[in-house]
């Protein structure tokens, strides 16, 4: 029976990984999250979800070029509310709310003339 939780806690022991640390996670996740956003057609056109989405893929592109630099927990204290405040905007399925004044037509009649004969 020994022999049996020894061989149990040995395989289990040579198959755990070491932890990932947080910047790995970070990257990974920056890269999943862009690429759905990227991978949508709706992201080229000329639409709201298309803009946004379009502005979450390039925020995460600058969250990506920052991972190095700064601290990754100020990194994603900074970040991640608006990027999550961004892929909620995107999943709301609104479109753009446009305040256009209308514009009046004159209707002119070049040809119209005054004179009442024939």
């Amino acid at each position: 029976m020994k022999f049996v939780k020894f061989f149990i806690f040995f395989i289990s022991f040579c198959f755990c990984q070491t932890p990932s640390s947080i910047d790995s996670i970070v990257y990974f996740q920056m890269l999943l999250l862009k690429s759905k956003m990227d991978i949508d057609p709706i992201s080229w056109q000329d639409t709201r979800e298309g803009y946004l989405r379009n502005r979450t893929a390039r925020f995460c592109d600058l969250t990506l070029d920052k991972l190095g630099e700064i601290e990754t927990e100020e990194l994603v204290r900074t970040n991640y509310p608006i990027i999550d405040s961004l892929v909620a905007s995107v999943n709301d399925g609104q479109d753009f709310k446009l305040i256009e004044t209308p514009k009046k037509t004159y209707q002119f009649n070049y040809f119209y003339s005054s004179s009442s004969k024939p």
